[in-house]
């Protein structure tokens, strides 16, 4: 089993070391293997995140839905450790969050049981979906209000651990997959039914 704190470092030390050419050639596979994903699955409301510190580009979704087919939502962090998701509509109106992190502007908080796939970021993740964030219990703590929603861990292939297990605790919430620029893995406690795209990894 690994620490979560050894695994949190060493990862954020291998993925601060990135180049632009990977992050972006990375990113842009991820996202069109999450954008198939969701038009596969028929999703109308989705959640992703607004990339920080070399973390996967998974915005780039919001390019692929230029018919604007699916709502987006992006989470808003208000203060240390809360955050809510709020609906995407424009770059244009976009605004800083509490860590200065572009987020929709308004105060209108999206019901998380009305999301149908959440892409979450994380330093580390195995095959279990157990996840290593940056520790503050954020994502955690929102997702648990999701209802049946699909979660889905995004990272590049090296932070995925196939061969060891993450150390977890009772209030973590683990993914029913995990997306990298190498394909799709459908985490091993999941026996939810959904369509891959022809893209899940064995």
């Amino acid at each position: 089993m690994i620490k979560k704190s050894l695994a949190r470092d060493l990862m954020k030390n291998k993925r601060d070391a990135l180049d632009e050419s990977f992050i972006k050639s990375a990113s842009i596979d991820i996202s069109k293997r999450a954008y198939g994903f969701i038009t596969a699955n028929y999703f109308k409301k989705t959640a992703i995140y607004m990339s920080i510190k070399n973390e996967v580009r998974i915005e780039y979704v919001i390019y692929f839905n230029k018919e604007k087919n699916i709502e987006i939502f992006l989470p808003v962090c208000k203060k240390e450790d809360y955050i809510c998701f709020s609906k995407f509509n424009d770059m244009n109106s976009m605004h800083k969050d509490y860590y200065g992190i572009a987020c929709p502007a308004g105060e209108n908080a999206a019901n998380e049981k009305d999301i149908e796939v959440f892409f979450i970021p994380g330093l580390a993740f195995d095959s279990f979906g157990n996840r290593v964030g940056y520790g503050k219990g954020c994502f955690d703590r929102i997702l648990k209000k999701t209802g049946k929603s699909v979660l889905v861990g995004v990272c590049y292939d090296f932070q995925f651990i196939s061969d060891d297990i993450l150390e977890s605790e009772n209030n973590d919430i683990a993914m029913d997959f995990i997306i990298t620029e190498k394909g799709m893995l459908r985490c091993l406690h999941n026996n939810k039914k959904y369509h891959d795209s022809g893209d899940l990894r064995k």
